[in-house]
């Protein structure tokens, strides 16, 4: 065997380490106005079509407006105003909603447009009301604040309620007989204002929370020294070692077993060879040989 052939495991697993840097890289947190976007979430485009990244769960696509400055669910109406990642819970507001006339689109069910998705209206919420359509004698009492716009020609009405239950209206609005219409709107702002500050409210937004159970336990991955990462096909949360290898479960902790490395990697070498005349210290000439090894490698994506 050639000497120099006892250095390629060690030149190959330099090489591994590098491109598994690369490919680490990859998914780097992105950036969208104040928020810093990791796993689940991820930054996906509305100007050009690209396949679900494993950097993130394809529920959790951002995007970004133009400007920089506004991050939407996958370009929808729902608003991303901050991430608290430690609690597993979004600030979003509905742009359909928050606004001048967002009291005009209160026949809106927000609850509905997230029903299918992995994000849940989360109980810190306060139910802020709207009656409107009454038949009667009309709502009364410090607890309501004349909501009336100028899109409708009939009163309407708002009221704070207690905590957000979807499905489940305040008991108190049942007792007018008015249409109804009731929205999520954050608890620790409707803790010191009333329902005559619902403009207000509507654009605080409101929180939603998302179970670990649905994209992985990502914080157990990330103490391991792991990345996370998520499997589009195979729908299902992976964690990607320090060392290039899938571990099998939700933590590289204890693991044995070595998994393929995050892509296969192909390795070639070629040994080129030469002689050259030199001259030592002493100065007596001979004949060395100079070897080349060439590495080339190829990410199979």
């Amino acid at each position: 065997m050639h000497p120099t052939l006892l250095f390629l495991p060690l030149l190959a697993s330099l090489l591994l380490l590098l491109l598994h840097d690369h490919a680490s890289a990859h998914c780097e947190p992105a950036a969208c106005g104040n928020l810093t976007l990791r796993y689940p979430f991820w930054l996906g485009s509305s100007t050009s079509s690209q396949p679900p990244s494993p950097c993130g769960h394809p529920a959790f696509e951002v995007w970004c407006s133009d400007d920089g400055r506004v991050a939407s669910l996958k370009g929808s109406s729902i608003h991303v105003l901050s991430i608290d990642y430690t609690n597993n819970s979004l600030v979003a507001w509905d742009a359909k909603l928050a606004g001048d006339d967002g009291v005009c689109k209160i026949g809106f069910n927000v609850s509905a447009s997230i029903a299918l998705s992995l994000f849940n209206i989360s109980p810190q919420n306060r139910a802020l009301c709207f009656l409107y359509n009454c038949s009667s004698t009309a709502p009364s009492g410090p607890e309501y604040a004349n909501a009336t716009a100028n899109c409708s020609s009939t009163p309407s009405y708002a009221y704070l309620g207690g905590d957000y239950y979807w499905g489940r209206p305040p008991a108190p609005i049942a007792t007018w007989r008015c249409q109804n219409a009731y929205m999520p709107v954050l608890g620790s702002e409707a803790a010191v204002m009333t329902a005559a500050n619902y403009s207000r409210l509507l654009k605080d937004g409101f929180v939603l929370d998302w179970e670990v159970a649905g994209v992985g336990d990502c914080r157990t991955c990330n103490a391991s020294g792991g990345q996370c990462r998520y499997d589009s096909a195979a729908e299902e949360f992976w964690c990607l070692c320090p060392d290039g290898r899938r571990a099998a479960r939700p933590t590289c902790a204890g693991e044995s077993h070595h998994a393929p490395p995050l892509a296969p990697v192909h390795v070639c070498a070629s040994i080129y060879s030469s002689q050259r005349v030199f001259v030592d210290a002493g100065g007596r000439r001979g004949l060395g040989t100079y070897v080349l090894v060439v590495l080339a490698a190829r990410l199979s994506y």
